[in-house]
């Protein structure tokens, strides 16, 4: 209770022009919004540009934040939308498919460290990547994000339990690739 009152707080000072405390409300969520962004660029400069865009974009328009949801939601959908406009904008003027764009990358290691995954990470990831889009975008929000079911509702504009169904098929139809290629159930170990 205390946190979401100190964040209502920081929330205020920051639409009001404070920018000591849009920093201290944002700051917890750099890294993980970075990440994010990593992965759906899979450039490290371009994901910092869009993360910095998206950020400055944040903070100007605070003002109309409604605090239906948390400031991490808030601000994480910016973010995707930044990155999905880059990928339009970089298809459009060098005509490059999206299949060339690394949808994920390993985030379990530091951003420096991606080229150096283990085969059996490059493998998974190789997997969640063939999912469609609406399994794979729930899976990564809910084991590469950590967000909430509700958190994740809020963000594609679905019901919590769509939300649960989606995932719920996309562990199905994970689990169903990696055994038929003749893969253990270790993989399933943190979806639990």
């Amino acid at each position: 209770m205390e946190s979401r009152q100190k964040e209502s707080d920081l929330i205020r000072r920051a639409a009001r022009g404070d920018e000591k405390a849009f920093i201290e409300l944002i700051s917890p969520y750099q890294v993980r919004l970075l990440r994010r962004a990593h992965a759906l660029l899979g450039s490290l400069e371009d994901a910092e540009d869009a993360l910095q865009e998206s950020l400055i974009m944040a903070y100007r328009s605070l003002a109309n934040f409604r605090g239906e949801s948390g400031i991490y939601t808030y601000v994480y959908r910016i973010v995707i939308n930044k990155c999905h406009d880059s990928v339009r904008k970089r298809k459009r003027t060098e005509s490059e498919s999206l299949d060339n764009i690394p949808l994920i990358s390993d985030e379990r290691v530091s951003i420096s460290k991606n080229h150096e995954l283990s085969e059996e990470s490059s493998y998974l990831i190789l997997q969640i990547n063939k999912l469609d889009k609406k399994y794979r975008q729930v899976l990564l929000m809910r084991y590469y994000d950590a967000l909430s079911y509700q958190e994740i509702a809020d963000l594609i504009h679905i019901s919590v339990g769509t939300v649960k169904s989606r995932l719920f098929k996309a562990r199905e139809l994970l689990k169903r690739s990696i055994v038929r290629d003749g893969k253990g159930e270790e993989y399933f170990a943190d979806m639990v």
